[in-house]
């Protein structure tokens, strides 16, 4: 697992769609009185500056993968270079670009693990729109889809990975407790 250097002034959540980077997100900022920052809303912010867009994966949808990935990358090019302490949700997939990674490698990241079985249910329950789970839509059950991400991005997040949280189940305040843990024994986030 990697280890961020001292200076790092984020604490990135990283891992796959509806592994909880969102709610954990801001549940970790609020109780570090730090900003909190979720990468999707910023890429749709952005992309609303020229068009009407309802949610990331409209824009993903509409616009097309690799104009969703450039604007993901130039929203988290932003977001790092910003100056106070901040708690980043990262999309699920922003670790498909290598700059991406490398600007990643510079922070403090929490990978938040849970089973595909696990992300699966929890995408069935959430009404959120989001872009498809794999770039061209393969008609194969979702389930068989999170796992074929999960073997293509998991060597990313590993190699990401200041710590990993076992987020299969637990409130967000829960999984933040588990997160502060765990980073008290290693790597502190602390700027």
């Amino acid at each position: 697992m990697a280890h961020a250097s001292e200076s790092s002034r984020a604490l990135c959540l990283i891992g796959l769609r509806c592994s909880g980077k969102t709610s954990v997100g801001a549940e970790l900022a609020r109780l570090r009185g730090w900003e909190f920052s979720d990468l999707d809303a910023e890429l749709l912010a952005l992309a609303r500056e020229s068009a009407a867009f309802d949610s990331a994966g409209d824009v993903l949808a509409r616009l097309g993968l690799e104009v969703f990935r450039a604007l993901e990358s130039e929203v988290l090019v932003c977001a790092l270079a910003r100056p106070g302490p901040m708690v980043l949700a990262t999309g699920g997939g922003v670790v498909e670009r290598e700059s991406n990674r490398e600007l990643l490698a510079g922070a403090t990241c929490v990978w938040l693990r849970a089973e595909p079985e696990v992300l699966c249910a929890r995408m069935r329950a959430d009404s959120t729109t989001r872009p498809p789970l794999i770039e061209t839509r393969t008609g194969a059950d979702p389930l068989l889809e999170i796992e074929a991400l999960l073997e293509r991005r998991e060597s990313w997040y590993r190699a990401l990975a200041t710590v990993a949280i076992d987020a299969n189940a637990g409130s967000p305040s829960a999984l933040c407790a588990s997160v502060e843990a765990a980073l008290s024994k290693g790597q502190r986030a602390e700027p």
